[in-house]
């Protein structure tokens, strides 16, 4: 025996939906009338699937006239980790719990928590085109609630919170980035762990093929490779570690948009080498600059030619590439500097010298909304979400402290022989501070 529900939906129009039984059809009911009466119900015969509403989310996308870089990601975490799992689903039939459950499973097959976290913006991005087009009434994504994470979690959260170098790695960096007439000779020996660094050598690159030719006698059972500083990599390395620039911005920073005392982004550079506006409203802003900067800044153009060309172009006048920065500049000169992790990789991305800035900003005082707006950020709820931490327990605090001390006790005195069993330090004559 087949149960019949008969409704009639938001449109007018008479609907039948047949159940195995009378409990499931009363359920129906139940459902569907709250539906049609918050005017949410979708028929499952006018429902569209998760593919179909992909696919009209592309189309707006590309009739927007969409970054290149935008578009490779959404097709990439689409195909690899939602089509495969709810593609064929109905909209309406995707609850949060639904995908909450598709969330664990990504995580149990091994996906990182940065994949999961793209491929759920790009099915909540699905379902808020699907609810322009009144192809669906509610986004299950933004309706999921986040499950309380235990305390292991949460202690793994913070040990994970985001790396930022500090001032001294950043210093020597940009030292060695200015020695243009140098050439590191790097001696590496290879294994299933990654690399270890045997031997640095800096030579004169006047003769680099002797010199390398040299160096590879002495270490024949090595990899050995060779490093020169280009002449734009101190002037990029500096704008991105302190006015705060992604790598794509400072690709696209042309002369036009530098001036004194500020840095103007309006363009950027993507992993096509596409220059085009910046991706967001927000990224449009006007980024205060020091002196030092200024001054490297200044130096630097007047080595390159073009007053509204490209303030870092390659040799045709074109984008610098993003591997050419990266895999042959930056990565390199970690290396040589010996400033890498445990397997033997570069220690710092590109995007590590923008938390520098940001980190820089908040360190002398700067005020969320500041730092926000410098940054380029969505919002200053953004900010806190990302460098919260900083605000919080800044590398501010000793100073702080220290100043406040000080307004209190005037200057900082002595200690006696008691006080750290400091006593040898005075017996010479010499001043032990607390």
């Amino acid at each position: 025996m087949k149960w019949l529900a008969a409704y009639t939906d938001g449109a007018g129009q008479r609907r039948f939906k047949q159940f195995e039984t009378r409990k499931a059809a009363d359920a129906f009911m139940v459902r569907v009338r709250s539906e049609v009466a918050a005017g949410s119900h979708v028929p499952d015969r006018a429902a569209s699937t998760v593919d179909q509403a992909y696919a009209m989310l592309i189309a707006t996308l590309e009739a927007d006239q969409a970054a290149g870089a935008t578009l490779h990601n959404y097709r990439v975490y689409y195909g690899g980790h939602v089509k495969p799992y709810l593609g064929a689903r109905l909209l309406p039939k995707l609850h949060p719990a639904d995908v909450g459950d598709w969330l664990e499973r990504l995580k149990a097959e091994g996906r990182t928590d940065d994949t999961c976290r793209r491929a759920r913006i790009v099915l909540g991005a699905i379902f808020d085109e699907a609810i322009r087009r009144r192809l669906a009434h509610a986004n299950p994504v933004r309706s999921l609630r986040s499950r309380r994470k235990t305390r292991r979690a949460e202690i793994r959260e913070v040990e994970e919170t985001i790396r930022i170098p500090e001032r001294e790695v950043v210093r020597a960096m940009l030292a060695a980035a200015a020695d243009t007439e140098a050439l590191f000779l790097i001696a590496r020996v290879r294994s299933g762990e990654g690399s270890r660094v045997i031997e640095v050598q800096r030579v004169s690159a006047e003769y680099p093929i002797r010199q390398a030719r040299a160096f590879r006698a002495r270490h024949p059972e090595m990899a050995v490779e060779t490093f020169r500083p280009t002449s734009w990599l101190r002037p990029l390395l500096a704008t991105m570690a302190l006015a705060g620039l992604r790598i794509g911005e400072a690709r696209g920073l042309s002369w036009a948009s530098v001036e004194s005392e500020h840095l103007q982004v309006r363009e950027g550079v993507d992993r096509y080498n596409v220059r085009d506006t910046v991706k967001t409203a927000a990224a449009l802003r006007s980024v205060p600059i020091g002196p030092q900067l200024a001054t490297i800044l200044a130096n630097w153009r007047a080595r390159t030619t073009g007053e509204g060309g490209l303030v870092f172009p390659s040799e045709t006048g074109t984008p610098i590439g993003y591997p050419n920065i990266v895999n042959r500049q930056l990565g390199p000169l970690q290396i040589a500097l010996g400033i890498v992790a445990a397997d033997g990789s570069p220690r710092w991305t590109a995007h590590s010298f923008r938390h520098f800035a940001v980190s820089l900003w908040i360190d002398e005082g700067a005020k969320i909304g500041q730092v926000s707006e410098w940054a380029g950020h969505e919002s200053p709820e953004f900010t806190q979400r990302v460098y919260g931490h900083l605000f919080k327990a800044g590398r501010t605090d000793r100073r702080a402290v220290t100043a406040g001390e000080l307004s209190v006790l005037g200057a900082i005195e002595p200690a006696t022989p008691t006080q750290h069993g400091n006593d040898n330090a005075l017996k010479n004559g010499t001043s032990a501070t607390a």
